[in-house]
C-alpha cells in the first residue's frame, strides 16, 4: 500500500502495455482450452489397453484407459488456471506513481511479496526511452529508463504504453518539484 507524503499529489498512475497481458495469457489460455479438449475428448471415447499390457498385466483390464487419460489431463487444468491467475494478478499489481515529489515503483514478486521503490525527482540525472521491435512501435510502448544519483542507479518502466507522455509528465513533475523546493 503507497502511503504519500504531505501535500503529495499523484500525477500518472502506468502499467505495462495491455498487449503485454494479452501475449503473456494467450500460450497459456491455449494450452489450457487445448486441454480440456483433449480431456473431454478422452473420456467420452472409447479406447482400450493393448494387448501386451492385458497379458502381462489382466488385472488392468478392470481400469478404462480412456478415463485414466482424462484424468491425467483434467489435472493440467488447474495448474494452468493458476498460472493464469497470477499472471493477470502480477499485471495488476505492478505499476508505476509519479506524483509531484517522487516516483514509485510497486512490484508483485511473487503471491503475498510485494516490493516498494521510489526515487525523488531531484535525484533524476536523465531519461531514456527504448522502443525496440515492430509491435512496440506500432502500438506505442517500450522501456522507459530513469538515471539517478541515488543508490539505485536505474529505475526501469518496462513495456510501459506512451513511453513519450510519460516523460513529458516526469519532467513537468520535476519542474513542480524544483518550483515547491526553492
Amino acid at each position: 500500500m503507497i502511503i504519500l507524503q504531505q501535500n503529495e499529489k499523484i500525477y500518472l498512475v502506468k502499467r505495462k502495455h495491455e498487449i503485454i497481458l494479452k501475449l503473456l495469457i494467450f500460450p497459456f489460455l491455449l494450452l489450457f482450452i487445448v486441454f480440456l479438449f483433449l480431456m473431454l475428448y478422452f473420456f467420452f471415447s472409447e479406447i482400450s489397453w493393448p494387448k501386451l499390457f492385458i497379458e502381462k498385466f489382466p488385472e488392468i483390464s478392470k481400469f478404462k484407459l480412456n478415463f485414466i487419460i482424462s484424468f491425467i489431463f483434467s489435472l493440467s487444468l488447474p495448474v494452468l488456471w493458476t498460472l493464469i491467475f497470477f499472471i493477470i494478478t502480477k499485471y495488476y499489481l505492478t505499476y508505476w506513481v509519479v506524483t509531484n515529489q517522487r516516483i514509485i515503483e510497486v512490484k508483485l514478486v511473487g503471491f503475498f511479496n510485494v516490493q516498494y521503490s521510489s526515487i525523488e525527482l531531484d535525484k533524476i540525472q536523465d531519461i531514456t526511452i527504448r522502443i525496440k521491435g515492430l509491435l512496440p512501435f506500432l502500438l506505442r510502448f517500450g522501456d522507459l529508463r530513469i538515471q539517478t544519483a541515488s543508490e539505485k542507479g536505474e529505475f526501469v518502466f518496462d513495456q510501459v504504453g506512451d513511453p513519450e507522455i510519460v516523460k513529458q509528465v516526469i519532467y513537468e513533475a520535476k519542474i513542480d518539484y524544483q518550483k515547491i523546493k526553492t
